[in-house]
C-alpha cells in the first residue's frame, strides 16, 4: 500500500481526495495531511508516506520553495507538485526544486494514480497541460526583461495604481498568487521596489 501525505491550503480538496481513495483500490492510501508548509514540516518528520501530493501556491511559504526544503529534508520522499497556474518561471523553479511530478491539480484519478506509480520507479514527469520550460531558458539569454502574460498584466495594473488586492480580485486570483508574481517581476528586474521595476518596464518599453 502506497502511502500519501497531502499538503494543501484547501481542505475541500483534501477531502475530496481522501474521498477518492478511500477504498484502497489503487493500493494508494492517504496517510496524513497538513494545510501549510509550516504545519506540514513537524509532521513529515514522523510521517511514512512515500509520496508527498504538495500544492504550489499556498500562504506563507510557497510549495515551489517548501519542494526544495522536502527533498533536502527528506530525500527518499517523492513529490508531486499540484499547480492551478501555468506560470512558465513558478513551473521551472518547481522542477529545478526536484520535483518528481508537475500535474495540473484537478487532473484525472487515472493520471494521478499513473504519476504516482512513475514516481516510485524513479522517473521524473510532466502532466498532461504542463508547458515545456524551453522557453524560459531561451528568456534568460535576452538582456531585455521578459515577464510571462500574467506578469504583464498585474505589472500594467500595478504601474495604474492598483492595489495587490484590487489586482488579484480584477485577475480572479488572490493576494497570495499576486505576490507570489510580485516577487518573480522585481527578481527578474533585479529591483527591490515597485517604482524602479515601472521606470525601467517604461524605459525598456515593456509597458506605455
Amino acid at each position: 500500500m502506497t502511502r500519501i501525505f497531502i499538503i494543501d491550503d484547501h481542505p475541500i480538496y483534501i477531502d475530496g481526495l481522501r474521498s477518492v481513495f478511500q477504498d484502497g483500490t489503487d493500493n494508494i492510501k492517504i496517510s496524513g495531511s497538513a494545510n501549510s508548509a509550516d504545519e506540514a514540516l513537524p509532521m513529515l518528520k514522523h510521517s511514512k508516506a512515500e509520496v508527498i501530493l504538495l500544492d504550489l501556491v499556498m500562504p506563507g511559504l510557497s510549495g515551489v520553495d517548501f519542494c526544495l526544503v522536502i527533498k533536502k529534508q527528506f530525500p527518499d520522499k517523492k513529490v508531486i507538485a499540484l499547480t492551478g497556474e501555468l506560470d512558465t518561471f513558478q513551473l521551472f523553479k518547481t522542477w529545478d526544486n526536484k520535483a518528481d511530478a508537475i500535474m495540473l491539480k484537478y487532473s484525472r484519478k487515472d493520471e494521478l494514480v499513473g504519476t504516482i506509480n512513475a514516481v516510485l520507479a524513479g522517473k521524473r514527469i510532466l502532466g498532461k497541460g504542463i508547458p515545456d520550460f524551453s522557453q524560459y531558458y531561451k528568456d534568460q539569454t535576452s538582456d531585455k526583461v521578459k515577464l510571462t502574460k500574467r506578469e504583464l498584466m498585474i505589472l500594467e495594473l500595478l504601474a495604474e495604481g492598483k492595489k495587490r488586492a484590487e489586482v488579484a480580485n480584477i485577475l480572479s486570483s488572490n493576494e497570495h498568487t499576486i505576490n507570489f508574481h510580485c516577487r518573480n517581476i522585481f527578481r527578474k528586474f533585479d529591483k527591490n521596489n515597485l517604482v524602479s521595476v515601472i521606470e525601467r518596464a517604461k524605459k525598456e518599453m515593456i509597458i506605455s
